[in-house]
Formats: C-alpha cells, sequence, structure tokens
C-alpha cells in the first residue's frame, strides 16, 4: 500500500513538472509583492530592494531584473532558454516555474549546490495590472503623490547628473525634500525641507540639476494628471574609499536609503571579517575563539544569520543545549524552518523547562 501511494505521488510530481510552459505568457513586465525563501522561511536580506520593490521583464528570450522603479535605464539583462518549466539563465543556475496563470507569476531560484534555506521564491504579478489599480484608487484628482509601483522612469540617471555637477567638490552632508513634476507647465520644481548642512550653495546646486530634469523623465502614463509629487532623501559622501551622492525616492529616511544600497559596508566587511575568523578558528579547533567571533559577527551584522547558526553548532558540539537552543529559538523567531526543525528536534525539554 505505501509503495501504491508513493508511486502515485512521483507519477503526480512528474506530470506538474512535464507541463509546457508557454513563453508568451512570460512577455511582459512583472512586479514582486511578496519573497521568502524555497524552504518557506522568512526573507532576512541586507538589501531593501529584495524586501521591496523588485521588477522582472521577459522579451524575445531575454530576461531583465531591476531593483529600483524608476532607474530602468540601470537594468540587469541576460539570455534565457525554457525547458518545461524550468527557465535556464546559466550552466548552473535558473528559475523553476512554479505558477503563472493570467496575472500571477510565481519563480523559484535553482542554483547547483544551494540549499534550500538560501534560495528565494518571489510571487509576481503583472506591472500594468498593478499600475492601473493604484490609478483607479487614487481617483480623479489632477494632483497626486507617487510611489514605488506609480512613477514616471528616467531615460537616464539623475543620480549621475547630481554627480557631475559636483564633480570633485563633494563632501559629507545629507537632505531631504519633495519633487514637483508639473505635467501641465512640462517643468520640475524641488522643494528641500531638511538638510544638515549651513553651506546653501550646496542645496541650490542640488536644486539645479533636479529643476531642470524635466526631459529625463518619461510622464506618457500620465498625461491625466496636472501635478505628481516624489518625495526623495539625499545623502553626499566622502571617505577614503568612497565619494559620490546616493538618492532615494518615495521616502523620507536615511535609514532606507542607506539600507537600499545595503547599509554601512564597512560595518558590514568588519562583520565578515569576524565571521571568516570564526571559521578559521572553528578549523583550528578553537572554539572558545570561533563562538566569540561569530557572536560578534552577528552583533555587527544581525542579518548574517549563519553566524547565529554556526555559533549554535558549536554550542551543540561541545554539549552546551541550552545555548545551542537559545540560538535555534531566536532563529524560529526570526521565521527561519531550519531553525524551527532544529529547535523541535532537539530542545523539547529544554524548551519546556526553560520557557524558549
Amino acid at each position: 500500500m505505501t509503495k501504491d501511494v508513493l508511486l502515485i505521488l512521483i507519477l503526480i510530481s512528474i506530470k506538474s513538472y512535464c507541463q509546457t510552459i508557454n513563453t508568451s505568457e512570460l512577455y511582459g513586465e512583472w512586479i514582486k509583492y511578496k519573497i521568502e525563501m524555497k524552504d518557506g522561511s522568512n526573507l532576512i536580506d541586507r538589501f531593501l530592494t529584495d524586501s521591496s520593490y523588485v521588477n522582472y521583464s521577459f522579451k524575445k528570450m531575454e530576461m531583465c531584473t531591476n531593483g529600483n522603479p524608476t532607474h530602468r535605464v540601470n537594468k540587469s539583462c541576460f539570455p534565457f532558454s525554457i525547458n518545461q518549466n524550468f527557465i535556464k539563465t546559466s550552466s548552473t543556475s535558473g528559475y523553476e516555474i512554479e505558477k503563472i496563470k493570467n496575472d500571477t507569476l510565481i519563480l523559484c531560484q535553482s542554483i547547483s549546490g544551494m540549499d534550500n534555506d538560501k534560495l528565494k521564491r518571489f510571487f509576481f504579478v503583472r506591472e500594468q495590472k498593478l499600475f492601473n489599480e493604484i490609478k483607479e484608487a487614487k481617483g480623479k484628482s489632477k494632483n497626486q503623490i507617487a510611489n514605488e509601483f506609480y512613477t514616471p522612469t528616467l531615460k537616464s540617471s539623475l543620480i549621475l547628473e547630481l554627480n557631475n555637477a559636483f564633480k570633485n567638490k563633494h563632501s559629507n552632508f545629507k537632505a531631504k525634500g519633495v519633487i514637483t513634476i508639473d505635467l501641465k507647465n512640462k517643468k520640475v520644481s524641488t522643494l528641500v525641507n531638511y538638510s544638515d548642512t549651513s553651506d546653501s550653495s550646496k542645496i541650490e546646486r542640488v536644486k539645479k540639476v533636479i529643476d531642470k530634469s524635466y526631459i529625463l523623465w518619461n510622464t506618457d502614463r500620465f498625461k491625466h494628471l496636472e501635478r505628481l509629487e516624489m518625495p526623495f532623501v539625499l545623502k553626499d559622501e566622502k571617505t577614503k574609499t568612497f565619494r559620490g551622492i546616493s538618492m532615494k525616492f518615495f521616502t523620507d529616511s536615511f535609514y532606507q536609503l542607506d539600507h537600499f544600497y545595503g547599509g554601512d559596508l564597512r560595518i558590514i566587511r568588519e562583520a565578515r571579517g569576524y565571521f571568516n575568523k570564526g571559521i578559521k578558528s572553528y578549523q583550528n579547533k578553537d572554539y572558545d575563539n570561533s563562538i566569540k567571533n561569530f557572536s560578534k559577527s552577528y552583533s555587527l551584522d544581525p542579518k548574517n544569520i549563519d553566524a547565529l547558526y554556526n555559533r549554535a553548532a558549536i554550542y551543540y558540539k561541545l554539549g552546551k543545549l541550552e545555548l545551542a537552543c537559545k540560538d535555534w529559538n531566536e532563529l524560529s523567531e526570526l521565521g527561519q524552518k531550519r531553525g524551527i526543525e532544529l529547535l523541535k528536534n532537539n530542545c523539547e525539554k529544554t524548551t519546556h523547562n526553560n520557557g524558549y
């Protein structure tokens, strides 16, 4: 009886896998509305481009991805081929098409040698459908506020224009404000409502560049409006390793700007250094130092959950089950399926006694 059930399951699986995908169903623009890991774990990702806006487009056997809703000029494109329900993008990677129907698409990463808790599952909706729904929800007002799913796009980089304007005169300052695209009079005006610099010439230079940017914007889908407002934050940095301007629309949060580009690179590099030391210490069987290094790495960079997994594994190896369970419990609270499984399989008594 068991063998019969198993055989049926295998046949069902094969039937599902062998369904042929009509390539034309893929063509067009798709917007991600949800991401999870392939094993069902919550996404813990450094870049807000993965936790917020992601655009995929398919045309003529070319696949393009983009994490910036306005800067479509920065798309990353590469050829692909389809075999049954698998989109092949390289000899070792691609995407499984788990569902494609009407305006819904579900893709799952496939990379040789990578575990399911490191692979992502993307849930998409047709870009035009989402745009139309937002347009309808905003009503008939002629003055509206843009968001990442309801925005004009740039024909070239506004950030590049700003950096060219500053040339070698970069310094450390921040600013936030609102860009108003006047569609009726075909012009742009910039309001800066906060800055941390007393040098007004810097702000005037920013405003001058942005105010001249009307010709850079593709506003074809907003002919029904007279004015469209776009909040923004901007940061100019000058350090030993980097100089330049970064910018993010649709927010007044400098935190979002920093994490859109992956967070503070200096801290991330420092955390990675401790992580590597933890690996080396473990290989040398210096478990105490390995624990210290993984702990330091995780405290600096809480998005590097591998440091927490490694620390828990060493605690377990050393017979320090309560400490291992505490780490697995933290991973469980972060929605990590492997952490949940390790906690369940190893910490039943510890969980009961300590209330984790």
